[in-house]
């Protein structure tokens, strides 16, 4: 049996393609190794999204290519967005690259291992699979579940639609199928995502239809279900009364507003203006009180002033959102914005994102604060950390994402072995984006 090592980098979309390629190859009597010296075959998943990104794949699979001195065979094969965008000129560039395949189809990683001769899918597949995933390479109990590819969205700033191509939603009951599996495998909260997960169902049945099948999965057996990437359009209104309805949908959404200046957000292309998003935001909240928004900000697109990020400063004050993200703008081939003129430079990008970011900070902070005395059903991930040399369990509320929100530190104590979930007191706000707090 051939040793692969898989090196899974972006996105959780991409997490769950990766996931299929390891189908795909353990189904071929293909083993996994968690020490990539161990070997035959190095498979990096690339992220080709942003430049940062973009950098990252390149380093990662230069990291790898110094084992071809010990281990001649070793073959490194590439995968994922970036060599989707760009695969000729990455063989070209990087001879240390045996094979190359973008994000059309998972199976095509074991046909350009297996084959010399395989020719690249001229069209999407990914959405015919239903369960093939063996490997879950997410938590210890969460895992996600992809209910749609591509996206029909245009906005300024993105490539993803020339990447993974136009919307694709999967069929209702292929989710449910895959749902029950991971239900099956363990999995306690499951995590639906998609590059515009508030239009799933458009294309398929001509109307959003997440509404239709949230009431599904929430009668699986799932402790949890969340959702991320909600596009800001008032069909996310129903969505948010669904989830009320159903105890098992926990209550958070991500929905990422990239601005909040409306000349900035004409030009993305996505329309809007502080007070059409800040009374959005009110009826979601009048909806459901308890909600936890977590939302995404681009800084330095082409032609950004101070007055637009003064904009933004405020709109983020009126509107008290529990976690946010700042990304600073890189132009991306392809795109609209990468046209602009009036590019923001490098440095006042990184200075305008220091001052946001402290802003949001109090306030992330100050909607921490309002946990301070409650007891929570958290979730366990299974990391561990030292505070000030005693260890720590970090747990998570209903209110954060994995990876990406914040932690609940527990003092470690035996009784969290074999036990998913834990009444926990929060005592205090730790460093104003995680929690401290005791089992109870």
């Amino acid at each position: 049996m051939k040793k692969v090592f898989l090196d899974a980098l972006g996105c959780p979309k991409a997490l769950v393609d990766a996931e299929r390629m390891a189908y795909f190859l353990v189904s071929h009597e293909y083993t996994f190794v968690s020490n990539p010296e161990e070997a035959d075959i190095i498979i990096v998943n690339t992220c080709g999204f942003i430049d940062k990104a973009k950098e990252e794949s390149i380093e990662t699979i230069l990291s790898y290519a110094h084992l071809k001195k010990h281990h001649p065979s070793l073959k490194i094969v590439a995968t994922g967005c970036l060599t989707e965008r760009y695969k000729e000129q990455l063989l070209s560039l990087l001879p240390e690259i045996d094979h190359a395949t973008g994000v059309k189809d998972p199976f095509l990683v074991l046909k350009a291992i297996e084959s010399a001769g395989y020719v690249d899918s001229p069209t999407y597949t990914d959405t015919r699979w239903k369960k093939e995933r063996s490997l879950l390479f997410s938590g210890l109990a969460y895992a996600y579940l992809k209910i749609s590819e591509g996206c029909n969205r245009r906005c300024g700033f993105c490539v993803i639609p020339s990447i993974r191509g136009p919307q694709r939603s999967r069929p209702l009951e292929d989710i449910v199928e895959e749902a029950r599996f991971l239900r099956e495998q363990g999995i306690e909260e499951l995590i639906l995502i998609a590059e515009d997960s508030t239009s799933y169902g458009v294309d398929l049945y001509g109307k959003p239809s997440l509404t239709l099948l949230l009431p599904q999965l929430a009668n699986i057996g799932f402790s949890w279900i969340r959702l991320m990437y909600l596009y800001p359009e008032p069909e996310v209104l129903s969505i948010v009364k669904t989830m009320k309805e159903y105890p098992s949908l926990v209550p958070y959404i991500d929905i990422p507003l990239q601005h909040a200046s409306s000349r900035i957000l004409t030009s993305m292309r996505r329309g809007g203006n502080p007070q059409k998003l800040l009374s959005y935001i009110e009826k979601i909240r009048n909806i459901y009180p308890e909600i936890a928004l977590r939302s995404a900000f681009i800084v330095g697109y082409p032609g950004e002033t101070d007055e637009d990020i003064e904009i933004l400063a405020r709109f983020l004050q009126d509107a008290q959102m529990e976690r946010v993200g700042f990304f600073a703008y890189s132009d991306e081939e392809g795109s609209f914005s990468s046209t602009l003129p009036s590019k923001v430079s490098k440095k006042t990008i990184k200075e305008r994102i220091s001052y946001l970011a402290t802003l949001q900070k109090s306030i992330s902070e100050k909607r921490l604060s309002r946990l301070v005395g409650r007891t929570i059903t958290c979730i366990d991930d299974g990391q561990e950390k030292l505070l000030r040399g005693k260890p720590y369990r970090l747990l998570r509320t209903p209110y954060d994402a994995p990876e990406i929100d914040g932690v609940v530190y527990v003092p470690w104590k035996d009784s969290f072995e074999g036990k998913i979930f834990h009444q926990v007191r929060i005592e205090a706000v730790h460093k104003s984006y995680d929690l401290k707090g005791v089992m109870v």
